[in-house]
């Protein structure tokens, strides 16, 4: 399995394209950012438990592993078998081509045509292809492309885990969690959201500094537009922070408009907090076959969809 070294200034990351084309560790002078798997092989046994496990054709769960499209009813596989759910797509299970590749950037492609499983369980040909860039920050985009003669639904999604406290010798219940949403998706017990987005309350409510404590997070939010945000100096808007304040350092996720919701995930007894962008919400397909927009998206025949966002470390 190879390791692609990225690196540029003190910066240095490290993608594995045979492992779901996901970045396996991000370092940015001596603070190691992201919380990778202990190697490349303990991927296979958990795809999307380290690292950036990349999200697609549906980040998050579909509930039941099945869902109605058009009139019609598709099953996937369930891969988490505890809730009965898909979960996270098809993508990060599968190994990229690389197609480009230098000292500070790589191209890989997942074409599924190049898998014949594939059809019986994603019945809409694609090609998705990620790019990695290292330099002032960590940068991925994405490009879907539907390769088939039908429109295609989907959603994509990042899952990046961080570092928990950031400084190892910090705390996680001194971290703080800030997300720029205006709303949460009310989640039932198998964490399958049960209706439209809700008001933000209690320590759902992440629109300032928000400590972690000894609080928990699996939770589902919705971003507020670009326009409703107060912008930076540079003109870009914050979309996810995590602030160590033993460091003085905020790490900041900075997604693309497409991107409309977000995951945060706090688990106990893990030093890890992941901020996951997301181009929908979980369950999209099901909540719009129920007429609830949730950002699933529609590709049609030959047609791309470009999506990315950045990860970087700011003053807090």
């Amino acid at each position: 399995m190879e390791l692609i070294t990225l690196e540029a200034y003190s910066e240095r990351a490290v993608i594995v394209p045979d492992a779901g084309c996901q970045c396996l560790g991000y370092r940015a002078g001596t603070l190691e950012i992201i919380a990778g798997p202990a190697n490349p092989d303990a991927w296979r046994e958990h795809p999307h438990r380290g690292g950036i496990p990349i999200l697609f054709p549906w980040p998050g769960r579909v509930a039941g592993a099945r869902f109605t499209f058009k009139g019609r009813e598709y099953r996937l596989p369930v891969n988490e078998p505890a809730r009965g759910h898909a979960i996270h797509g098809l993508a990060c299970e599968r190994a990229f081509h690389v197609t480009r590749r230098g000292s500070h950037f790589v191209t890989a492609i997942l074409d599924s045509s190049d898998y014949s499983d594939l059809n019986s369980i994603w019945p809409w040909p694609f090609v998705l292809e990620i790019d990695y860039e290292v330099g002032n920050g960590l940068r991925l985009k994405a490009r879907i492309t539907n390769t088939g003669d039908a429109v295609m639904p989907f959603g994509f999604g990042a899952h990046p885990y961080f570092h928990a406290p950031l400084n190892p010798k910090g705390l996680r219940d001194a971290m703080l969690i800030q997300l720029d949403a205006n709303a949460r998706w009310p989640l039932d017990a198998r964490l399958i959201p049960t209706g439209a987005a809700e008001p933000l309350a209690g320590k759902y409510d992440l629109r300032a500094p928000r400590r972690l404590g000894a609080d928990t997070y699996d939770d589902a939010f919705r971003m507020a537009p670009i326009a409703d945000l107060t912008v930076n100096n540079d003109g870009s808007a914050p979309r996810a922070r995590l602030i160590d304040p033993s460091l003085k350092i905020a790490l900041e996720i900075r997604a693309d408009p497409a991107f409309g919701d977000f995951v945060v995930y706090a688990p106990e007894n893990n030093p890890v907090v992941a901020l996951e962008p997301y181009t929908c919400a979980p369950d999209a397909f099901n909540l719009a076959a129920r007429a609830i927009a949730a950002g699933m998206r529609e590709l049609a025949p030959g047609d791309t969809f470009e999506a990315g966002f950045e990860i970087r470390l700011n003053a807090p």
